[in-house]
Order: C-alpha cells, then sequence, then structure tokens
C-alpha cells in the first residue's frame, strides 16, 4: 500500500473516530450542566418561587435522560440545553421576581 493510500485511510479512520464519539460526550456534558443549574436554581428555593420553569427544567432533564438510555444523543443535547435555560431561567425568576401562590392569601 502506498503512503498516500495510507495517509488518506489514517485520516478517515480519524474522521470516523472523532465525530462518532462528539454526541454522547457533548450530551454527558450538558447533562451534568444542567444537574448544576438544578441545583444552583435548588439554593434560591426556585422550586416554591418559580414552579413553572423548575419543574420544566426537571423534565427536559428527564427526557434528555431517557433519551441518551436509547443513545439518541443529538436529541439528548437538545433537551440537556433547554434544562439549562429553564433552570436558569428559574433561578433568575426566584431571585428577582418570585412567584407568590394566591391560595396563601385567601381567608377562610
Amino acid at each position: 500500500m502506498s503512503f498516500k493510500k495510507r495517509l488518506c485511510a489514517g485520516f478517515l479512520i480519524l474522521v470516523v473516530c472523532g465525530t462518532t464519539g462528539c454526541g454522547p460526550i457533548l450530551s454527558t456534558h450538558r447533562q451534568s450542566n444542567a444537574k448544576d443549574a438544578l441545583a444552583k436554581a435548588d439554593s434560591v428555593n426556585a422550586e416554591v418561587l418559580a414552579p413553572y420553569e423548575y419543574t420544566l427544567a426537571q423534565e427536559y432533564l428527564r427526557k434528555s435522560n431517557e433519551l441518551w438510555g436509547y443513545s439518541e444523543f443529538g436529541l439528548s443535547a437538545g433537551y440537556a440545553k433547554f434544562a439549562i435555560e429553564m433552570a436558569e431561567m428559574a433561578a433568575e425568576k426566584a431571585v428577582n421576581d418570585p412567584w407568590t401562590s394566591p391560595l396563601k392569601n385567601e381567608s377562610n
């Protein structure tokens, strides 16, 4: 086999190996970041003060984990990104514009 053919074969193997590993790595990294963002939201009591955004972040992360289990790494990474965005939004809302339940203010 000539040098040129070996070089092309080596490059092809490098490209194939490099591209197949990106999906699981990106998805796992984003899931880790989503868990960190949810922990940050927990620290400012976002579950109570921003329930919609917090719950949506949890569900996006749950769906990301489910898709990761089916080796749908691209979709998993997308849902993990949504989870990060919603968790950050929940934390910000909990600090700046907290939700108060209208049921607490009712007197019976």
